[in-house]
């Protein structure tokens, strides 16, 4: 019957068995901000499990701000007429401050009753006309429209009523760098593993599986994270984060 420091002796004098304590180690005693985890396979084999990131800037490329111009009258021609006179500043606002006729899309006027139900007499009676309508400005000089949607206030002092919406930014060559980046990720995480590998007296093996990629777009130095990617909008300026896991032989 062996005895227990000859079990310990056989145990610990695995390469594969030494590899995985000395990536434990790395783990417990440093903080690499990457997932290393060292795991024994059958017959004494060994494999490596890391975690691989690729981060860059970028800044948007394209633009798109909207608003409503909203009125509100008694006649229905009268509102009509205001609604128009309103539309007519808003367009003018916009071309006066550098967007041109093209990058302007005004969207379908809806005219709605406005109607009040009176308890007393039990009657629905009609108390005017609302007037709501959606110009879109989408355009590819970004700083041009930030600028303007500061700016918008100047409608309003116009005595034009608009509701506005925040100017999102995004970048429409996406998919191109979305390949780039999880290649460079993959990449990264193999020289992780080789570097893990190196410390313990291992060599790198084949790469034998790669787990879910996710890709975000946050604002520079954002912290937001989510597991099914995040795509931040609010900025002209981003930074796009790449993170791969993929599991390595070691030999």
């Amino acid at each position: 019957m062996s005895t227990r420091s000859e079990w310990y002796d056989r145990v610990f004098s695995s390469p594969a068995v030494a590899t995985a304590v000395f990536c434990f180690g790395i783990l417990s005693c440093t903080g690499l901000g990457v997932a290393l985890v060292a795991t024994l396979a059958d017959r004494g084999s060994a494999s490596i499990s890391v975690t691989g990131v690729s981060t860059q800037r970028i800044k948007s490329d394209l633009a798109q701000w909207s608003f409503t111009i909203r009125n509100k009258a008694m006649g229905r021609t009268a509102g009509a007429f205001t609604h128009q006179k309103n539309l007519k500043s808003a367009v003018k606002f916009l071309q006066a401050n550098g967007i041109p006729k093209d990058e302007i899309d005004v969207k379908v006027l809806y005219v709605s009753p406005v109607e009040e139900y009176n308890r007393k007499t039990g009657v629905t009676q009609r108390n005017g006309w609302t007037y709501n309508q959606e110009v879109i400005v989408t355009s590819d000089d970004v700083d041009k429209v930030a600028d303007i949607s500061v700016k918008a206030s100047a409608l309003i002092e116009q005595g034009v009523d608009a509701r506005f919406s925040s100017p999102k930014f995004t970048y429409t060559k996406l998919d191109d760098k979305r390949i780039e980046m999880l290649s460079a990720a993959t990449e990264n995480a193999k020289q992780r593993a080789s570097a893990i590998a190196k410390q313990g007296n291992q060599s790198l093996g084949r790469m034998v599986s790669v787990g879910t990629a996710t890709f975000q777009i946050t604002s520079p130095g954002s912290s937001s994270a989510g597991t099914g990617g995040v795509y931040d909008t609010s900025t002209i300026d981003k930074e796009i984060n790449a993170v791969m896991s993929a599991d390595f032989r070691l030999k």
